[in-house]
């Protein structure tokens, strides 16, 4: 007799992954919610009646974007930053750069004012961010906090160091302390309805990839913990586990050239019941009824677990390494600024999403702007899939339409094995994936683009090796992949636009692949115009 969850992964879960992946029409004729209204969700999740703390002015400087890839740290091996001690400073800079409010968008146009460090469907911003540093920090107890971004503040859930139930249940050390990314569902839901658990997903793992960069430029180092006993991670943070929950723990410990990477804990975890309730409900001023997304709430609830996952091998997630490249091309290690040449900060400030109306400006690009923008996309992500790096479960292909030197045409983004490199495929007729792109998405002119990057998992595998936990963690990964190369773009001087509006198996057939490698994200590169939309940054 299967479970109930069995149930919900092979109904609902397959459904899923067929009409998400297969793109929003379908969804869009049940029906979606109206934006713009008096019943829109706050934009920043506000608690009332709870300890603030206001946190000191960010770090105006970081360093460099570069450190969390693990080929830039082997080339200068004395030069990685390392931060011993978790102090306010240098918390304020973790978390701003990771997912404060960078710019605000003015004048009568402005539908989207708030634009923080990762893109944002509509700006809705759906996930939440909470930190809970191992011990005292300066001024600040130690406990669980909300961060706060609009006011660069935390708010305090809980007090006292990360409890024992909280380590085991994510198998974390917390060495510094953690950060739990969350999805608050409603906030997005309100509007795409079911569609929202990808949403959801993809920007969790944008503002993942976002922590990750933002860590080791400050001299800290993070793993990811995709899978851990959600019960408890939930209710340590006061969430209920249906509008909101974690989706992602992120263990925090000092950064070293030579030290390991420390790797997961995997003990049994402790009861829910071992922590104290919290009673903190937040602002609500939304009231549509969560029925609207009932099927985004079954399949979330299919994909709980009670507990870290076992390690799997690498090779079992991987093809083989690629061979060396072939002649002709693009590759990818050629001479770059070294250490302190690409600082995040400025990076962070520059990314945008192209504006509304993305028209990008007259081409041809230099190729070394190319490169650069892509050439760490497939570095190791440190994880608790393995006990050692591992490479991400995405792969990328890149469509050259403007680039100086090189003939238009789709390359596959090989890293292993070698030095990274562009390889070309076989021709194939791209101008029709290009055609509908501009249809699907008439406010983004994706014939007038650099390049096109198509980002893809293998949904098989990951329903093989993490079950309905796959479809979080598949999205996850190619999230940080996607935030990756849109700051390394923006370092550039590119913009880079993420889109879900397309065609699936045009893709497919474009980039030639199985139905189990379906596009999670197709990005559109290529520098913004001047416009008159005007995007004050703010300055702390």
């Amino acid at each position: 007799m299967p479970s109930v969850a069995e149930d919900l992964r092979s109904s609902v879960g397959l459904r899923f992954w067929w009409r998400t992946f297969e793109g929003v029409q379908d969804l869009f004729a049940e029906g979606h919610g109206e934006e713009g209204g008096a019943d829109d969700p706050l934009p920043v999740k506000t608690y009332r009646g709870l300890p603030r703390h206001v946190l000191p002015g960010p770090a105006l400087r970081t360093g460099d974007a570069r450190w969390s890839f693990e080929a830039f740290r082997a080339a200068h091996p004395d030069r990685a930053p390392r931060r011993d001690a978790l102090d306010l400073r240098t918390l304020s800079a973790l978390l701003y750069w990771t997912y404060g409010v960078g710019r605000i968008e003015l004048g009568p146009h402005a539908v989207w004012p708030y634009h923080r460090m990762v893109a944002s469907a509509r700006c809705f911003h759906p996930v939440e961010l909470y930190v809970w540093p191992a011990r005292r920090t300066g001024e600040l107890p130690a406990g669980c906090y909300h961060y706060h971004p609009a006011h660069h503040a935390l708010t305090r859930l809980r007090e006292g160091g990360v409890p024992d139930a909280v380590r085991a249940a994510a198998g974390v050390r917390a060495d510094h302390g953690l950060l739990v990314v969350s999805a608050w569902f409603r906030k997005t839901a309100f509007r795409y309805r079911d569609y929202a658990y990808r949403l959801c997903a993809q920007e969790a793992g944008m503002t993942v990839g976002n922590a990750l960069l933002t860590g080791a430029a400050l001299g800290l180092r993070g793993r990811v913990h995709h899978r851990f006993d959600d019960a408890v991670v939930n209710r340590a943070l006061g969430l209920d586990g249906r509008e909101e929950t974690a989706f992602a723990v992120i263990d925090l410990s000092p950064a070293g050239d030579t030290d390991p990477l420390p790797a997961p804990v995997r003990q049994r975890p402790a009861p829910a019941r071992a922590l104290p309730v919290l009673h903190a409900p937040p602002v609500r001023t939304n009231h549509s009824p969560a029925r609207a997304w009932s099927g985004l709430t079954a399949l979330d609830l299919a994909a709980r677990l009670t507990g870290p996952g076992e390690a799997v091998e690498p090779d079992s997630f991987h093809r083989p390494a690629p061979p060396p490249a072939p002649d002709g091309a693009l590759a990818l290690a050629a001479a770059e600024p070294g250490p302190g040449g690409v600082e995040l900060s400025a990076a962070l400030r520059a990314r945008d999403s192209g504006g509304r109306m993305f028209l990008p400006a007259a081409r041809p690009l230099a190729a070394g702007r190319l490169l650069s923008a892509v050439r760490y996309a497939l570095e190791p992500v440190p994880a608790d899939h393995t006990d050692g790096p591992c490479r991400p479960l995405v792969d990328a292909y890149v469509l050259v339409l403007g680039v100086e030197g090189v003939r238009p045409g789709l390359h596959r983004l090989v890293a292993g094995g070698g030095s990274p490199a562009l390889v070309r495929l076989p021709e194939r007729d791209w101008r029709a994936v290009v055609d509908m792109l501009c249809d699907r998405t008439p406010a983004v002119n994706s014939a007038k683009a650099d390049a096109l990057l198509f980002l893809t998992a293998d949904r098989l595998a990951g329903e093989r090796w993490f079950g309905a936990r796959g479809y979080r963690v598949l999205h996850q990964e190619a999230g940080i992949v996607a935030q990756r190369i849109s700051v390394l773009a923006a370092a550039a001087g590119l913009s880079v636009r993420v889109t879900n509006g397309y065609h699936d198996a045009m893709v497919r057939d474009l980039i030639g692949v199985s139905a189990a490698q379906v596009p999670v994200f197709t990005l559109v590169m290529g520098r913004r115009r001047p416009t008159a939309q005007y995007e004050p940054r703010l300055i702390w």
